[in-house]
């Protein structure tokens, strides 16, 4: 079954002009982020948030009015951009998503969590050039791109198309980003840490002023299983490493500094 979704407007009503699938209520979980500061609708079968959406949330930072138009790449439900916007009392949101329940859901909370007009949803293609987004007009742009480059493809059609490159590469990804971004704004990604040669590689020349923040399970991890990367278009300054964050004790359990920025809005330790 489906349904006319409407999208938010200021009157309150949810999802104008998209037809999404229906979501029978054993179909959505409804979750909290950040402590309950952000609630949240998600698939129960399908793509799930993960620490990475919150990480790549508490990376954002804001000074002043010219760093606050902030684009979110991949929104999926909202997740990131719902935390930047709950942590950041100026930050304006866009978030471009291209799956229809992902983006129906995405609308959904920004209606509950009392965002209409800060965070806008967009539902589209970064491949589609009549996109109605202007190049060079975010003071930032953040996104956890697709993790996969190939192999075997999920047998869940969200969560391989959320996961796996499909006909936008990780190139061309990072190529939208950019083309987004005002000249010295920022870019911020979130991906696998053994993929850290692309990411430089493909913002080599194009940005600079890179930070790399490692996120590590555990202390006594042979290597980082995530790296955030922030960079500044059109800038040429040299790279910075950063300790970066460990998420587990040696049992599993999240370490208190992890747990305290999970639960809370904060931003990222050190980064």
């Amino acid at each position: 079954m489906t349904r006319t979704a409407m999208a938010p407007e200021q009157d309150g009503t949810v999802l104008a002009g998209l037809t999404v699938p229906d979501f029978p209520p054993n179909r959505i979980s409804h979750d909290f982020l950040q402590g309950g500061a952000v609630t949240l609708k998600q698939p129960v079968d399908g793509y799930r948030v993960a620490v990475d959406a919150v990480l790549l949330a508490a990376s954002v930072t804001v000074a002043g009015n010219r760093d606050c138009k902030i684009l979110d790449v991949g929104a999926a439900v909202g997740s990131a951009g719902l935390c930047v916007a709950r942590r950041i009392e100026n930050a304006v949101v866009t978030g471009v998503e291209l799956q229809d329940d992902l983006y129906a859901l995405f609308c959904r909370n920004i209606v509950e969590n009392g965002f209409v007009g800060r965070v806008t949803p967009l539902h589209g293609d970064i491949n589609n050039r009549q996109l109605p987004l202007m190049a060079n007009s975010f003071d930032q742009v953040i996104s956890n791109p697709p993790y996969y480059a190939g192999g075997t493809r999920p047998t869940n059609e969200s969560r391989a198309t959320a996961h796996q490159e499909g006909s936008a590469d990780l190139a061309a990804w990072i190529g939208f980003c950019l083309k987004m971004l005002r000249q010295k704004g920022r870019i911020t990604l979130i991906h696998r840490a053994d993929h850290l040669d692309r990411l430089i590689g493909l913002l080599y020349g194009k940005a600079g002023d890179m930070t790399v923040y490692p996120i590590w399970s555990k202390a006594s991890a042979e290597a980082p299983l995530r790296v955030i990367v922030s960079a500044r278009k059109g800038v040429s300054s040299p790279l910075k490493m950063r300790r970066g964050l460990v998420l587990h004790d040696e049992a599993g359990q999240y370490l208190p500094q992890t747990d305290q920025l999970l639960r809370q809005p904060a931003s990222l330790p050190g980064f």
